[in-house]
This record gives C-alpha cells, structure tokens and sequence, in this order.
C-alpha cells in the first residue's frame, strides 16, 4: 500500500527543506511503499496552502495560533540575527540588541493573510522598552528583503541560520544578544488529523533533533 505525504517548509527556510528529506527518508526505511513530496509555501500566505488541503504537515515558525490548525511541539530553535548593509557601524558589531531596532527602517515581508499576531512576533513594532520601530518597505517574497537592505533602505530580522544559505555581497547578518530564539513547529489541519500524520510528525521531530545535533557540534 503506498501512503503519501505532502509536506512544505516556508520558502526560505533550506534548514526546513534538510530536515524533510531527512525525515521521509527515515520513513523510507521503515515503509518502502510510503512516498514524501516536500514543497514551498510563500511566507505571504503561510496557512493557505493547508487550509486547502494541498499539504497534509508543515513545517514553520511559531508562533501559530489558528482553531483550524493543530501546533505540535517545538521541534527545533535557532537564534535570530539582524541583516544589516555593508558599511553600516551594526555590521562592525559582534552582536545587536532588540533595542537597535528603533535606530533604521524594518524591511518586512507582508501579505493579507499573515496573521498580525505572527507578524508582530518577528517584525515588532516596538522594542521591549516600547521604543517605536520605523517601518521600511514591505517586500512579497522574503528574497526581496536582500537588495533592500543591502541598497540601505533599512534592516530585517530573521533566523541566524540564513546566513550560509542566502550569502549576498553587500548584507551582513549580526546575531542578536537579548533576543528568544525563533521556534519552528509542525502545523497540520485538526479535520485532518490522523494516526497516520502524528506518526510522520514525529519522524519530523527525529530528523530535527539530528540537524541541531549536527548544528551544535554535538
């Protein structure tokens, strides 16, 4: 019997991408039959895709908070970092805090159906001592957010881990030292929540735990 799923990570994350070969490999391992298709899902429309029925799991950034979607657990962490133009004084830094956030523009990704509450967790309008973040321009795709910044029209934050993947000449990436880490969890539609999606969810989880493992040297 072969047993399909359809799974997605949000369209920049590669770590995402690794981490869902890793796991319908080890699924397999353990059912030849059984058969993964991993796909893209723009970060303008993060839960469309499910709510269609077009993916049966998702692998994404918290915080998600939706009475249609199931949340599993946390399966990974990764620090944030700020992206910063060559040449501008955060890029000499060795690190930033939330509180630099108010000194340049905040380069976004937008889309009428990104939840505000998502979007106030990554792209704050504030900082945590109620400084007013400006607001730069609002980019599509996550990929705009590059030659903006690296054309000096303000900063963006994102996941530390960007930095190897999406290398660009004229853009730093500067770990922040007070932010949480951005958490990742697996999404999948409660009408369609099976034995069958829980049991692939935690194979994610599996194939998470190996790639931070490989991360932290351990």
């Amino acid at each position: 019997m072969t047993w399909t799923r359809q799974v997605s990570r949000r369209r920049t994350c590669s770590w995402c991408a690794e981490i869902l070969i890793t796991a319908a490999d080890l699924l397999h391992v353990r059912n030849p039959a059984a058969q993964v298709q991993v796909t893209e899902v723009q970060l303008y429309d993060p839960l469309g895709p499910l709510r269609a029925g077009a993916l049966d799991l998702q692998l994404t950034e918290l915080p998600i908070d939706e009475p249609d979607v199931t949340v599993g657990p946390v399966v990974f962490s990764a620090p944030r970092a700020l992206i910063v133009p060559v040449g501008h004084p955060f890029a000499e830094r060795a690190s930033v805090s939330l509180e630099d956030c108010a000194a340049e523009p905040m380069i976004t990704v937008g889309g009428g159906a990104v939840p505000a509450y998502w979007y106030e967790h990554h792209y704050p309008s504030a900082t945590p001592s109620g400084r007013v973040v400006p607001r730069g321009p609002v980019a599509t795709y996550w990929h705009e957010i590059l030659p903006l910044v690296s054309s000096g029209k303000g900063v963006s934050p994102t996941c530390l881990w960007a930095a190897p993947y999406f290398a660009h000449p004229g853009i730093v990436y500067v770990p922040f030292d007070d932010a949480p880490p951005i958490e990742y969890g697996i999404l999948w539609p409660t009408a369609r929540d099976t034995p069958a999606v829980r049991a692939f969810a935690d194979i994610i989880r599996q194939a998470a735990a190996r790639r931070t493992d490989r991360s932290t040297g351990q």
